[in-house]
């Protein structure tokens, strides 16, 4: 394990062949873009709400592509005034993951824990880790719930969207609406008694939202996304239909299989009582819910999305995750069997399913239509 905290120094601006400008570290190594580092500086300072003075600790490995949006944080970093440090978790990466029936993590993993690392975590103000490494949050922390927990942002526990991070030609404000919506969202829920559910596909469902519901801000996945996840409570009051016409998770319905006819589930009290769509995915699903071990299959999650940046779908169908869920301009409704609903957002079935041109009701306010953001909501 390698860890670098390079030193504070000024960044000068380099000619590039191509005329385009480029910047060089504080090392002196040129080859970090404007644009590349003009995204990174919006990263840390709106998605991250970076101050002078903190302290920025950067996970990654030696992977060219990772360890480039490395450089481009740690760049910003020092323009804006914090302290960062680069941690190759290469070997650790490598070395700390493996399957024992003993003291089991998350999905069987055990941890290898190594105290100067888990140390680093937890003393850092910010921590931002590359994803498409093999370490997580929960074999760092030791935390089977770590990264269920760090989607939330509360801790600045983050995931960097590092997918064609040199090429994202966003702007800050795009990214802060990102945030303000996503607040408004999770305070208006206070007040609202359900939530209904449309799409031109056929979506009609209508979420109840009965004292002790629970949902959760989503800010934790940087820069480009955003949600509020409601988990609804199993009952009476959730009920209608949902057509996932757009892609799933655990490829029950994969990207490139949108074509196909759609997955179609009946809803009842909370619960899925019938489901057809494309018999191949259909086989798939079955498949899945029969290896979870269980017969009952509920309404997991609403997804509201509250990002219309179109660069975020790229993070979705690359790296690890390569289901293109979770796209802009769609929400997504979850089926599984969550226990926990008041700790995690994920039970052991999960899968997200997008629902493209979605209109959103909060009661009768319309905040969703046809998958764009009402923004005049939020002076409201």
């Amino acid at each position: 394990m390698i860890v670098s905290a390079l030193a504070l120094g000024s960044f000068a601006a380099v000619p590039a062949k191509d005329g385009k400008e480029q910047v060089a570290n504080a090392s002196g190594e040129a080859g970090l873009s404007s644009l590349f580092l003009k995204n990174a500086r919006i990263t840390l300072e709106v998605a991250c709400l970076a101050k002078p003075g903190e302290s920025l600790l950067i996970l990654t490995d030696r992977n060219p592509e990772r360890m480039a949006c490395s450089r481009a944080l740690e760049a910003a970093a020092v323009e804006v005034g914090l302290v960062p440090v680069i941690m190759d978790v290469s070997a650790y990466g490598s070395l700390g993951l493996h399957r024992d029936q003993s003291d089991s993590l998350a999905g069987g993993m055990t941890s290898l824990i190594v105290k100067p690392v888990k140390n680093a975590v937890e003393a850092a103000d910010i921590v931002i880790r590359i994803p498409g490494m093999s370490l997580y949050y929960t074999s760092i922390l030791g935390d089977p719930d770590a990264d269920d927990r760090f989607l939330t942002a509360q801790q600045r526990r983050m995931q960097l969207q590092s997918t064609n991070m040199d090429k994202w030609e966003i702007t800050a404000e795009e990214v802060a609406t990102i945030r303000r919506r996503t607040i408004w969202l999770d305070d208006r829920l206070r007040s609202v008694k359900k939530i209904q559910v449309t799409s031109p596909a056929g979506t009609d469902i209508t979420v109840g939202l009965k004292p002790g519901s629970i949902w959760y801000r989503i800010l934790g996945i940087i820069p480009l996304y955003g949600e509020v996840s409601v988990i609804p409570q199993v009952g009476p009051e959730t009920e209608g239909v949902y057509v996932v016409d757009g892609s799933t998770q655990r490829g029950v319905r994969q990207p490139k299989e949108t074509d196909r006819t759609p997955l179609r589930f009946v809803v009842k009290d909370g619960r899925i009582q019938d489901m057809s769509g494309d018999a191949e995915q259909l086989i798939r699903l079955k498949k899945l819910m029969a290896d979870s071990g269980t017969s009952e299959v509920t309404i997991d999650e609403v997804g509201i999305v509250t990002t219309s940046i179109a660069a975020n779908d790229a993070y979705w169908t690359s790296g690890r995750y390569t289901n293109g869920t979770h796209s802009h301009n769609t929400i997504h409704i979850a089926l599984g069997n969550n226990v926990r609903r008041g700790e995690v957002v994920h039970g052991a079935l999960h899968m997200d399913g997008d629902i493209r041109r979605p209109t959103v009701r909060l009661d009768d306010q319309i905040i969703i239509k046809d998958g764009i953001f009402v923004d005049s909501v939020l002076d409201k």
